[in-house]
């Protein structure tokens, strides 16, 4: 899809996150008792308004053109296809083997992606590497300080004293269907208010964080009693939306809302492409510079990342002995500033699409 965008959209950004951005953690129930508790866990300061500001409307996508460039670009990455799964990948020197796998956070419970070459790679890892540690308490307990806290005022302001009259309203419609009041979301940023919202409507639709790649093989990887690595921090993920200018991060929520009943569908096409191997038109549709390209949003979800976690992987070459499973958002391994093409940019030979 040839198509610039001045901004991350609301609804390629669900799909970002899910594939390959970051692992948030999400509610376990979609209603407002699940965002208020997290609210109340970061403590943020009392409400007060601090009035309307204006974001840049003149550059933002109607929710006709949004879904026009989604289409278009759907329609691009049909016109390729995969292996029929998953894919993986391999590289290794003498004593080391290191497989790479991409994955996405949440899944319908009944997918069906497991296959024998997948089960034969993971058995045969005595260590797995996530993006994000997810697997023991300290790490849960950096999630909700180093991620979550980011995404809250604590200085007084709220969400709906800080958005314009037009992007309240959007809000608001989006927010009916799910039961959820205004008041819930206020203590928010407006980034963790459009997570929030895109993983609550995907959860609504019948997604599961437990049924989402890592969860799984973090309960298999422990049963079997292998070993963990990870590849950044809580707060490194955080700092990613934290960082993102202010009106960036309110078209986001905007365009979040206005695309919210589109969120499920878009990213059961996705998976489609994922299960099918389909590397190339996974890229077109998440990792795709042209579309996410805006305030350094392509740069820091994906080059960025990928840029220092190269390093990280060869360094596993060099010091570990046996075989290593990685697991990564997929959006990591699809697109032309993958951690693929960056190892083979470097000249390592690697097994895969």
């Amino acid at each position: 899809m040839k198509i610039e965008l001045p901004f991350l959209t609301g609804s390629v950004a669900a799909i970002a996150l899910l594939l390959g951005a970051c692992s948030p953690s999400a509610p376990d129930e979609t209603d407002e008792g699940a965002i208020e508790e997290t609210a109340t866990e970061a403590e943020p300061a009392p409400a007060a308004e601090t009035g309307e500001t204006d974001t840049a409307d003149a550059e933002r996508q109607t929710r006709e053109e949004m879904l026009a460039e989604y289409d278009a670009a759907l329609e691009e990455a049909r016109e390729t296809s995969g292996s029929g799964s998953p894919a993986l990948w391999t590289l290794s020197d003498e004593d080391t083997t290191i497989h790479l796998f991409g994955t996405v956070h949440l899944m319908r419970p009944d997918v069906e992606w497991r296959t024998d070459e997948f089960s034969e790679k993971f058995d045969a890892a005595d260590l797995i590497v996530l993006e994000l540690d997810m697997e023991s308490e300290e790490g849960q307990k950096a999630v909700a300080r180093d991620f979550m806290s980011r995404g809250f005022y604590g200085d007084g302001r709220t969400l709906s004293g800080q958005l314009s009259e037009e992007d309240r309203t959007a809000l608001e419609d989006a927010i009916a269907p799910l039961n959820l009041p205004l008041a819930a979301l206020d203590p928010m940023e407006p980034w963790m208010a459009a997570v929030n919202l895109s993983v609550l409507q995907l959860q609504a639709d019948g997604f599961d964080p437990n049924a989402g790649i890592e969860q799984v093989l973090i309960a298999d990887a422990r049963e079997d009693g292998k070993e963990f690595a990870f590849l950044e921090t809580a707060g490194d993920q955080g700092a990613i939306f934290d960082n993102l200018p202010e009106d960036t991060q309110k078209t986001y929520l905007y365009e979040t809302a206005i695309m919210l009943d589109e969120t499920s569908r878009m990213l059961d096409q996705v998976i489609e492409e994922w299960s099918d191997g389909d590397v190339e038109g996974l890229g077109v549709l998440v990792a795709n510079p042209e579309t996410e390209g805006g305030d350094g949003v392509y740069d820091a979800l994906f080059v960025n990342r990928n840029a220092k976690w190269v390093p990280q992987i060869e360094d596993l070459l060099d010091e570990h002995e046996g075989t290593v499973f990685v697991a990564v958002g997929a959006g990591h391994l699809a697109g032309p500033d993958s951690v693929i093409n960056m190892l083979r940019d470097k000249g390592y030979d690697i097994e895969g699409p």
